[in-house]
């Protein structure tokens, strides 16, 4: 009778593993052949997985296959003599990850990932072999940046800028910081109280202006409660305001809204919010109502001079299309999706979003710029350059944020006024 409750009980765990093992297996593939962002692709899989239990442990590997990926890749470029197939590759990043940085034996890992492969069209034996050879695997680099980049798993190309940008101790200590992986929520004003936030939230690590807690989380709280939003995003917008307590508003790249609506809690503020696509639009419509915010959207190419908006604000913030590279801690898809060539081209819509919004503020009105970037050429360059075309500005502030020193997603701010 205990044999058989043995066997059972090993049944059920191979069972469990399996699943656990297809569900990251689902939201890996979306991303790396599907080209699915990351938070999407593992919300769809999660759904899948009926053991909620499993859910964090599947969480925690699918952001470390792709926080590692760079190094993986160097792995299996080193232990196979032909680059597999994309199908093939996603097993073995799962098998190396299981490996390298799992809590579980070798053997358990290598036998998981070996029968995985068998239920998703990738060749067993083949798989069971580079994992077996990697347990001894010593990498070899040809120069110190792809040493660097290996060190980081950041892309050679992005680890050069950012030592040309920081140094290569600050580059490192940027590029290697570590940051929650929850998801970060606040209370709405006028929907929760902070003390109502703080018992319903109970359990959740506390920020200034929030916690971070698990998505199941949210479900203790009336829909508009609260908002998900990033303690950088947040940040922002009291950086925005600053000196400015009221009047109208104008937000040029507002999609999906979270700064829009945020930011109409905060003071007497006549709020326009644009985006270039209408199904944008529709979004922002929702998110403010499910918050009870009052905004006005507007259709607008905020790289065209609009003569509607010329001396109408007091305050204009364009928060421009950038790399995203100060969110790579919490959306490393992007890696995926860069390449070197963007850079100059995400510039070039940054200058022209400005050009366009230099117009825009009444006299003695703030223009803000900001991005999610850490790098100088989409920060700092692009104020003083701006400062340069346009003589009726001067430069009023500006802040950084940084992972390594700031404990949130890389942000860049600097503020203008127009002084006639």
């Amino acid at each position: 009778m205990q044999n058989r409750n043995n066997d059972k009980n090993k049944l059920a765990a191979a069972r469990a593993a399996e699943a656990v093992d297809k569900t990251l297996y689902n939201a890996l593939r979306s991303v790396f052949i599907d080209e699915a962002f990351c938070a999407q692709a593992l919300t769809r899989a999660l759904k899948g997985l009926t053991n909620v239990r499993s859910h964090p442990f599947v969480t925690s590997a699918f952001y470390g296959v792709l926080d590692n990926n760079v190094r993986l890749d160097k792995i299996i470029s080193g232990l196979c003599e032909k680059t597999p197939d994309k199908n093939t590759s996603v097993v073995l990043k799962m098998g190396l990850f299981y490996c390298l940085y799992a809590d579980m034996p070798d053997y358990a890992a290598v036998n998981r990932i070996v029968e995985l492969a068998k239920h998703v069209g990738a060749y067993g034996g083949f798989v069971n072999a580079v994992l077996k050879r990697s347990m001894k695997y010593e990498p070899a680099f040809d120069s110190a940046l792809e040493k660097f980049s290996y060190e980081t798993s950041i892309p050679q190309w992005l680890c050069k800028t950012v030592i040309a940008d920081y140094g290569e101790s600050r580059a490192r200590s940027i590029l290697g910081a570590e940051l929650p992986q929850k998801t970060h929520i606040r209370p709405v004003k006028g929907k929760m109280t902070d003390s109502d936030f703080k018992a319903a939230a109970k359990g959740g690590m506390f920020t200034e202006y929030g916690c971070y807690c698990d998505r199941a989380t949210l479900d203790n709280f009336m829909p508009g409660s609260v908002a998900v939003q990033s303690i950088s995003s947040i940040r922002a917008v009291n950086a925005y305001i600053n000196g400015v307590p009221r009047g109208n508003v104008l937000d040029l790249c507002a999609a999906p809204g979270g700064k829009s609506v945020y930011l109409s809690e905060l003071g007497e503020y006549k709020i326009t919010a644009c985006d270039i696509y209408a199904h944008k639009l529709d979004l922002m419509r929702g998110y403010a109502k499910k918050h009870g915010a009052k905004i006005s959207v507007a259709l607008n190419d905020a790289t065209k001079r609009n003569p509607a908006f010329v001396d109408a604000f007091d305050l204009v913030i364009a928060d421009c299309p950038c790399s995203g590279t100060g969110t790579l801690k919490t959306k490393p898809d992007i890696l995926l999706k860069r390449k070197p060539s963007d850079i100059a081209e995400l510039c070039a819509v940054q200058t022209a979003i400005l050009d366009a919004a230099a117009e825009y503020p009444k006299k003695n009105g703030v223009l803000c710029y900001s991005t999610c970037s850490i790098l100088c050429d989409e920060n700092e360059r692009i104020g003083e350059k701006f400062l340069r075309a346009h003589k009726n500005f001067e430069k009023l502030d500006s802040l950084k944020l940084l992972p390594d020193t700031d404990n949130c997603d890389g942000f860049y701010i600097e503020r203008f006024v127009r002084s006639e």
